[in-house]
């Protein structure tokens, strides 16, 4: 009888495999390229193709009807995404907004939220961060007001990773003058919001928002910890997952190079017989598997919802963002120029290994958190 650890790293397995065979067969350049032109960075074809592969599922319990999946398998599918620079929002949408919606109190709210993100017929993202505060969740001037039997936002949130064409957002508001925090969804259709899109570096979908009375769904509302608790759970799993996916666009990246540098000659010999090249990739090659083995054994930590977290995620978010650094450098750099343009492929990895390096904090923001945790 295998363990629980077993089969779950089988079931990562098969899912990364899968994932990895369909993407080679049905996600070409010209469907990434579609997607980056794409007015909401994803076509609604596309998205619900992703949903019918259960790639939107993934964080939904299997009491919603979801596929109730832990933070390892997660990071199979979502590293396999990084290595074919899927563009379309399926971490921040399914793995960030899901997973906080299935975190929140049974209601017809979150159920119609959970039911709209796995079928794919309704887009969500989260709206964590405010301008101004990095990417600290905790620092909340958006502010609620009751408006008759609901409520309505004012105020405004900085860069939401996969907002832009979202059908609705969830973010947190401080409620009046009160000490409470409160977790609500905003439909991109209610007066009074204000979505501008945002392009990142690698061409992704972003939104500022700007809400002025929004009417807004409240779907959970108590002290600052009972708000921010299931809040930061999820930033926590998106981290995982994004260093998961970060992982498998450097691994690409190094494959790209290595086999660049094995082909490319200078003076008649290919520049990967040059010993100190040769040390470069190896130390590249060694990079990639600590940061892999340390996504496992956070994941892992993760999913046995291990209440010293904290730390090792800020420990892997910095060395994802010092990883996928040194991979974009030495890949441009062992490319020469043909390595910054975007008719050669390896320059899409760069553009999003460069992004990785500060999309949910930089390595010296958490660095510094890592030591305050540690030191106290």
């Amino acid at each position: 009888m295998n363990s629980p650890d077993l089969d779950t790293q089988d079931t990562a397995t098969m899912l990364a495999d899968s994932a990895r065979d369909y993407l080679a067969r049905g996600y070409s350049e010209a469907v990434r390229s579609a997607s980056l032109a794409h007015q909401q960075g994803c076509s609604p074809d596309r998205w619900r193709e992703f949903a019918e592969l259960g790639w939107l599922a993934l964080a939904v319990p299997e009491a919603d009807g979801g596929m109730g999946f832990g933070a390892t398998e997660i990071c199979a599918v979502t590293e396999a995404l990084g290595s074919a620079l899927v563009v379309e929002p399926v971490l921040p949408c399914a793995v960030l907004a899901t997973s906080l919606a299935a975190s929140l109190p049974p209601s017809s709210a979150r159920s119609t939220l959970l039911q709209g993100l796995t079928d794919g017929s309704r887009r969500i993202a989260l709206a964590p961060w405010e301008a101004g505060v990095g990417v600290d969740a905790g620092r909340i001037r958006m502010r609620a007001e009751p408006a008759g039997t609901g409520w309505t936002l004012s105020g405004a949130k900085s860069v939401a990773p996969g907002g832009a064409g979202a059908d609705a957002w969830l973010m947190a508001a401080r409620i009046g003058d009160s000490d409470e925090l409160g977790l609500f969804a905003v439909d991109a259709g209610n007066p009074g919001v204000q979505a501008s899109p945002v392009a990142l570096y690698d061409g992704s979908h972003a939104a500022r928002l700007q809400l002025a009375g929004a009417p807004a769904t409240l779907l959970l509302r108590g002290s600052r910890e009972q708000v921010m608790a299931p809040l930061e759970r999820a930033l926590q799993l998106a981290i995982i997952a994004h260093s998961a996916e970060t992982a498998g666009a450097a691994w690409r990246a190094f494959e790209i190079t290595s086999d660049y540098l094995r082909t490319r000659k200078q003076f008649g010999k290919a520049i990967a017989s040059n010993q100190v090249v040769q040390h470069r990739l190896v130390d590249l090659y060694v990079e990639i598997a600590e940061l892999r083995a340390l996504i496992g054994a956070t994941a892992s930590a993760f999913d046995r919802q291990d209440p010293e977290l904290a730390a090792p995620v800020a420990a892997l978010r910095a060395l994802t963002a010092q990883v996928a650094r040194h991979v974009w450098e030495e890949s441009v750099q062992l490319h020469g120029a043909i390595g910054m343009t975007d008719e050669y492929i390896v320059g899409q990895y760069v553009k999003r290994l460069a992004l990785a390096c500060t999309l949910y904090g930089g390595a010296e923001e958490h660095l510094e958190t890592l030591a305050a945790l540690v030191l106290g």
